[in-house]
């Protein structure tokens, strides 16, 4: 894999001609990784001087990330060959989900340097899922790809690769081996910390996390979007409530959430709506038929009784293979007030009552100021600051890049590689930006992102010690931080 030359005018000439990119090819069934993509069973093998892997976010979040390296990479191709960026490059595309939530958890394309990277590409499917959790299974991706077999480096010909993450949220901390199973084919004897995935990962590739930064007002936007568009798609109601609790999870499992009201009345799928305003709208995998369910118990605006509300969510029936235990998720809403709580049910394969995680207790006062409970807590997994410092414990702090302002990942790719690679320094790039036209505001962002980056001679030593790169400043100039 690998040979061949990029021509820019076969990539334009395709374009122009070519609508169907990120739909599913003519035969296939819809919504599925393409045959040509699937991880199972397979191996990636790269020939090339330079491997590179570029691992893209396929989730609601950074779905967009995926179009915009399609339209670039043109441009991407044309500027390694004119400037001499790195020597013989070889990518392979990779599409990272949820393995607990999504249908496409990993995706990834063979090394290629001609315009078959145009064709995986506009492969991929931008499932725009996620689990709702600020995880995705990046150590799904590292684990795969610490499998590579880098032909020219283990002859002693070639060199480290590059691996390039585009991500705005944390990995699971471990790496489950029964998703490796059912995604890549592989058995492990135990499930493998995510460490120890991002370790082998970085004996065969320099390894970054291309940061696309977001105001939490933004993350939460994609946050609430999930839940929301699980409930909303069953049926049930989401806003103009009072009172609401709702559950998700992320596999066949027959998961049930209950509510206990004020008035003793008890919410359940045996009694979907109690005398005192109260319904389970939604209702799901009685038959284990979805792989995102949702369950909804709502009271809506001037219904909910004053008092003291009990949740709890109960395992009725296991109908995975295994009675594996199961993640879940409770967005609660009382007053106005919204809270996230997380919990796993099941760790030892209990069903009925003996398998009930109590979830919260609260108390509604209709009479009470509402208020926004605080953003911190809310949504923390999904902050900078613990997304960032969790990144900073598997990759060298160095190679953690913030970017401002998404349409610069392209930019700041190139940059990183040809910096690192050791072919041109900063100054340098920034005044090739120059020249292929690009303006003081992009200069200046590429400019600050960049500008953290170690020399060429201390890409394979830098050290992975738990600090995070703080916010780039106009001008490139940053600050050293110790979270």
């Amino acid at each position: 894999m690998g040979g061949g030359r990029y021509s820019l005018d076969i990539a334009r000439e395709y374009r122009s001609g070519n609508n169907a990119a990120f739909q599913a090819p003519a035969g296939s069934t819809p919504q599925a990784v393409h045959p040509a993509l699937n991880p199972y069973g397979k191996r990636r093998e790269v020939n090339n001087v330079t491997p590179i892997v570029v691992a893209l976010d396929m989730t609601r979040s950074r779905g967009d990330d995926t179009k915009l390296m399609y339209e670039k990479l043109p441009a991407l191709m044309g500027q390694i060959e004119l400037k001499g960026y790195t020597e013989n490059p070889g990518i392979s595309f990779c599409g990272i989900g949820d393995a607990f939530a999504d249908r496409a958890p990993l995706q990834v394309g063979q090394f290629e340097g001609d315009n078959r990277l145009d064709e995986v590409l506009q492969r991929m499917w931008i499932e725009e899922g996620g689990g709702g959790t600020g995880q995705e299974s990046y150590e799904l991706a590292a684990y795969f790809y610490s499998r590579t077999n880098c032909v020219r480096q283990a002859q002693g010909t070639g060199k480290k690769g590059y691996f390039f993450f585009f991500g705005d949220e944390g990995f699971y901390p471990k790496l489950d081996k029964s998703a490796v199973k059912r995604i890549i084919g592989d058995e492990l004897e135990a499930d493998l910390d995510a460490g120890e995935a991002f370790r082998r990962l970085q004996d065969k590739f320099h390894t970054f996390l291309i940061y696309p930064q977001k105001t939490m007002a933004e993350r939460r936007t994609n946050i609430d979007a999930e839940i929301k568009a699980r409930v909303t798609g069953r049926g049930g109601m989401y806003e103009g409530v009072d009172v609401r609790a709702s559950l998700l999870w992320d596999n066949r499992n027959d998961l049930d959430l209950h509510v206990i009201s004020p008035t003793g009345q008890h919410i359940y799928y045996g009694a979907k709506q109690s005398t005192d305003g109260g319904w389970l709208d939604v209702d799901m995998n009685v038959t284990g038929d979805s792989l995102k369910p949702v369950e909804n118990v709502r009271w809506a605006k001037g219904q909910a009784p004053a008092g003291r509300y009990k949740v709890f969510v109960r395992n009725f029936r296991f109908h995975e293979p295994s009675a594996a235990p199961t993640r879940f998720k409770v967005e609660l809403e009382i007053g106005g007030d919204i809270r996230h709580v997380e919990g796993v049910i099941s760790p030892a394969g209990q069903t009925g009552d003996a398998s009930d995680v109590v979830v919260a207790e609260l108390d509604y006062a209709p009479d009470a100021i509402r208020r926004q409970a605080d953003e911190e807590q809310v949504y923390k997994n999904y902050s900078d600051d613990v997304v960032l410092a969790q990144w900073a414990t598997v990759i060298p702090k160095e190679h953690i890049i913030r970017v401002g302002d998404p349409k610069s990942i392209i930019d700041v790719l190139l940059g990183a590689l040809a910096i690192s690679d050791g072919k041109v320094d900063l100054d340098t790039y920034v005044k090739d930006m120059r020249a292929m036209g690009a303006d003081d505001v992009r200069v200046r962002e590429i400019e600050a992102a960049l500008g953290g980056l170690p020399s060429a001679t201390r890409v394979a030593t830098a050290a992975v010690e738990g600090d995070v790169p703080p916010p780039p400043e106009p001008g490139g100039k940053k600050k050293s931080v110790r979270l």
